[in-house]
Parts: structure tokens; C-alpha cells; sequence
């Protein structure tokens, strides 16, 4: 049969059509990339200068994307296990830390700070010798880390983000291996009473330490508020930058700002300080998921020695259960190692979460389709580069290497994630929400069916939740005031439940967390006499409220 020039036609256009879709699957990430186009990472576009403005909503995409809250039934399902050499080391591993109870495992593994001990674990069970070296400027640590006078040295995820940039223009590889800790109370905002939720902070002089982990979490609490950009903007402009977190503190106790970002023990210090007229306005008590310990090896050592890393990694773990056995002991022994009082480590502790093997399978995406370590990495690497700080890209699957911990999945294959907090009693309507912002959700004509065009606002809200890991969501439902007002008041309730559901269903969130009101029309914030009004009081009101325990 002879085709006609119609039908070459269409052929050459099914062929070109089939091609497009592939080269799409296979390459899609690098199409937007080329075309412009954000992909959620933190970019492949070499050393291009950095292009600073403002920090937004959208520059936090990353944080906690494909993760879900920790299952509470069972343990984890992690395949297979990571393959590491056995060689190990002729001398000490060498490790920095700083005066942080979040290395209480290590140095409760090792009998303390220096190797030798008659009672360490990393040596009877694993020929391990450690020496845990003080280092508590983080300049000096990197430059310890880059000379070589250490093996592995401390850090938060997102202050590796910067450093993983100096990092690469040096020439020097570097993986995170282990996670040390989630904050879990130890950071937060002091602020005057009057400062109930953070979008009360707009036009305040806020006291912080720059490119910290204290000014990273202030960016990302902006960015979930209810605040404009230009108001985040301004607010950004009233930041009072310290050379450290307690001159922070110090500067809200002496009067000087209206807020503070440090951390324990000075935020209760500040409080304090200020009896009656000052507390915690929001901490990592609520913001779970956005302040993450780790320690970072040098590549060098994790190919000349891994079974040295691995037994470092496994002996870490075997010290949180004793720590669990034996408090009293354990916490005398890290207050000796840390110079402190055994009140101070009992202090420190109380506001961070030892991560397990558990906690570590879910941080480096071993459960799961995504990590909170990429997450977080790439999102911080994405605001330094935004502030200028940084230059050179990184990428967070080339700064962390997960296969001591996966490796260790068969003997902790029944460890779940465990969490101290709990959702019981239900928030009241009235209580102090730490985030209030109203967003347009929409729904067909007359239904309670969510349109389309909000799923991406509802991913945002979603991501929220996973941050806020210890919190309540209100869900308050609107209507303009046109229609019965019995018919209105139900169509808000059912549009509420439709939020939550949806929440509940794309990022497996407890369904206890979730509070869903109907106002109907009884709480417009514009005219209804006018259209314009009318579709400002058609909207859903959020409100993230702490869970108090």
C-alpha cells in the first residue's frame, strides 16, 4: 500500500511525539533546569555567582518533600544493607565536637573523651580507639577539618550546606555518616509577651548570629508565616546580627530587641531575665524537623578505614541504649567529659531527640522515597546562596554516605521511631497559634471537591506539617455571605474535612493533629456587598497551634 503525504506525515509526528515523551521521562529534571525552570534541588549550574533577594515560601519547597510522618506501628522497612570494607585504623579516630549533649552517645561508647578507657564499648566490642577533640569555634573546627587534624568533625545540616561549598572549591570530599539529634526545644525565639505568633514579629528588632543555625531557623519560621513578602521582607531588614547566640540573649535581656533566636540554656535564661513580661514564643518544641545534628567524615578516612567508621556508627547506637538502661551513670560520665554539671546535661538533653538506627533510617531516605538530609541540605545551600554566602553548587546526595547505617538494618529491624509527644486533647479554638495565614483553596460550585489548581498549596501546607512535627492544624472554613446561612456554615465544615483528608492521605499525617471549624459567613474579613469582598471571605483560614503536653 502506497502512503499518502498525509500519512508520512502523521507517522513522522507519532515518532517525534513517542521520542518527546521518553527524552521527557529520562530527562525532565535537566529540560527545566535548561529551560529555567525550578526542579526543588539546589541546582546544577556549576560556579555561577549567587543571586541574592529576598528569602520566600518557595525557597523552602525542599524542606521534608516525600516525607511522611514516622510510623508508630512496627519497624521500619529498609532494603538490604549497605556494602563497607572492613579495614580499620592503626590510631585513634579523631573526632570534634562541641560542648553539645548531643555527642553523649559517642562519648558514652568511648568511656569519655580521650581513647583507652577501661569501659569503652568502641573498644571491647569493636578494637575502635576514639578521641573526641573540643572544638567549639565553628571556624576552627572547619580548619581542623580541612587540615586534617580531625577525622570527623560536628555540624548542623544546614551549616554543612555552606560549608560543603567551601568544602568543594578546596578540593576536600566530605560525607555526612551519622545523625547525632533533632532540636527538640534546645532553639527557639525569646520575645515580649505582646509577640504572640510570628507574624507578630513584622516591625520588631529581632537579635540573631548570622549564617547559623539560629538565623536559619528565624528564615524558615518567616517563611511559613502568614506574612507578605514584602513584610518578610522588612522584618528581615530589623534583624540585629551578634557574633554569638548568648549576645543575642543577652541583648533581649538587656532591653535592646524585642526577640531573640538562640538557644538552651540561654532561652530560658531570657525568659527568665524578664519575669512576667517575656517568653518562648516558638521553639523546635513545635519546628521538630528543621534543626538536625551530624557528623561529617572526611572521604579520605571513609575509604582508607570504613570498618572504623562503621564500628564508630554502630558503637554510637549500641550507647543510646545504655544511656537509656543507666541515665544516672551515663549523664555523670558526659558531664565529667563536658565539664558541666550533671543538671546541665540533664537540661540539654531535654531539648533535643537522640536519633536511633530508627530516626537515622528515615533521615537519610532508607525508608522511605525521600530524606530529610537532601531536604534540608538543599534548601539551606538554596538560602545561603540566595544571602550571598555561598558560590559553588553542591548537591546533598554527594555529601552524605548512608551505608554504615544501612548496613546495620538487619540487627535493628524491629526498631521503630519512637516520639515523646502525642496527639490527646484536642486544642481549643481559642488558643495561641504560633502561624496564622488564610489561603485561597478551591472548590467546584457548591461542593466540598478541591480543585486542581490548590493541590500545590495544599503540598506547601503539607510540608508545613512535617516541619512543625509536634503541632495542631485549625482549619477554619469561610463563605461570603450569599446563600442560607445553615447551608453555608455545613459547605464550610465538609470544606474543611476535605483539607484535612487531603492532608491526612498525600503525607500520611496523624488525623489527630487536625482541628476542621465551619464559619460559614460569621467571621468576613471584607465587604460582601462587592465581589472583590465577596472572594476575599471565601477562603481557609489556617491556624498551627502547639501541642501542649
Amino acid at each position: 500500500m502506497k502512503l499518502t503525504p498525509f500519512g508520512k506525515l502523521f507517522i513522522v509526528l507519532v515518532a517525534l511525539g513517542v521520542i518527546g515523551f521518553v527524552a521527557f521521562k529520562k530527562y525532565g529534571d535537566q529540560l527545566k533546569t535548561w529551560s529555567g525552570a525550578s526542579t526543588g534541588t539546589a541546582g546544577t549550574d556549576g560556579d555561577k555567582k549567587p543571586e541574592g533577594g529576598d528569602v520566600t515560601k518557595d525557597d523552602f519547597a525542599n524542606i521534608n518533600k516525600g516525607v511522611s510522618d514516622a510510623p508508630r506501628e512496627g519497624g521500619l522497612n529498609v532494603n538490604g544493607g549497605g556494602q563497607v570494607g572492613s579495614k580499620g585504623l592503626n590510631r585513634p579516630l579523631r573526632v570534634g565536637i562541641n560542648t553539645w549533649a548531643g555527642h553523649a552517645p559517642g562519648i558514652v561508647a568511648n568511656g569519655g573523651m580521650k581513647p583507652g578507657s577501661a569501659s569503652s564499648l568502641y573498644k571491647k566490642k569493636y578494637g575502635l580507639d576514639v578521641e573526641f577533640v573540643l572544638l567549639e569555634d565553628p571556624s576552627a573546627k572547619l580548619a581542623a577539618f580541612i587540615k586534617g587534624d580531625i577525622d570527623v568533625m560536628w555540624d548542623t545540616v544546614d551549616s554543612f550546606a555552606r560549608e560543603a561549598s567551601e568544602l568543594k572549591e578546596k578540593g576536600l570530599k566530605a560525607r555526612a555518616i551519622i545523625q547525632e539529634d533533632w532540636s527538640r526545644g534546645g532553639d527557639g525565639i525569646v520575645s515580649l509577651k505582646t509577640i504572640k505568633s510570628v507574624e507578630d514579629l513584622k516591625g520588631k528588632k529581632i537579635a540573631s548570629t548570622k549564617y547559623t543555625p539560629s538565623h536559619w531557623l528565624l528564615l524558615f519560621l518567616l517563611s511559613q508565616s502568614g506574612l507578605s513578602p514584602q513584610d518578610r521582607a522588612e522584618t528581615e531588614k530589623n534583624i540585629v546580627f551578634t557574633a554569638e547566640a548568648p549576645q543575642a540573649a543577652a541583648m533581649f535581656k538587656a532591653g535592646r530587641v524585642d526577640a531573640a533566636v538562640t538557644w538552651e540554656p540561654d532561652l530560658s535564661g531570657a525568659v527568665a531575665a524578664r519575669e512576667g513580661e517575656a517568653h518562648v514564643l516558638v521553639s523546635t518544641t513545635a519546628a521538630t524537623n528543621v534543626i538536625a545534628d551530624t557528623l561529617v567524615a572526611r572521604q579520605q578516612i571513609i575509604d582508607e578505614a570504613p570498618g572504623a567508621i562503621q564500628g564508630f556508627v554502630a558503637g554510637w547506637f549500641d550507647a543510646i541504649s545504655v544511656m537509656k538502661e543507666d541515665p544516672q551513670s551515663t549523664n555523670q560520665l558526659i558531664a565529667d567529659a563536658l565539664k558541666l554539671t550533671t543538671d546541665d546535661v540533664s537540661g540539654m538533653l531535654s531539648g533535643l531527640k537522640l536519633t536511633s538506627y530508627a530516626d537515622n533510617a528515615l533521615f537519610f531516605g532508607l525508608a522511605g522515597p525521600k530524606s530529610y538530609f537532601d531536604s534540608l541540605f538543599n534548601g539551606a545551600f538554596i538560602i545561603w546562596r540566595k544571602k550571598g554566602v555561598v558560590n559553588t553548587v553542591v548537591d546533598a546526595p554527594d555529601f552524605r554516605d548512608d551505608r554504615f547505617v544501612s548496613a546495620l538494618a538487619r540487627e535493628y529491624a524491629s526498631q521503630k521511631v519512637e516520639e515523646s509527644f502525642a496527639f490527646k486533647d484536642k486544642p481549643k479554638v481559642s488558643d495561641r497559634a504560633i502561624v496564622n495565614k488564610s489561603l485561597s483553596i478551591h472548590f467546584t460550585t457548591g461542593s466540598d471537591e478541591i480543585m486542581p489548581g490548590s493541590y500545590f498549596t495544599l503540598d506547601s501546607l503539607g510540608e508545613t506539617m512535617l516541619a512543625f512535627g509536634n503541632t495542631y492544624l485549625q482549619v477554619e472554613g469561610n463563605t461570603d455571605s450569599r446563600g442560607n446561612e445553615a447551608t453555608n456554615k455545613s459547605l464550610s465544615a465538609r470544606r474543611a474535612d476535605s483539607v484535612k483528608a487531603y492532608l491526612v492521605k498525600n503525607f500520611n499525617l496523624d488525623p489527630k493533629r487536625f482541628v476542621t471549624v465551619g464559619q460559614g459567613s460569621a467571621k468576613p474579613v471584607a465587604d460582601n456587598t462587592t465581589e472583590d469582598g465577596r472572594a476575599l471571605n471565601r477562603r481557609t483560614d489556617i491556624k498551627v497551634v502547639l501541642n501542649a503536653q
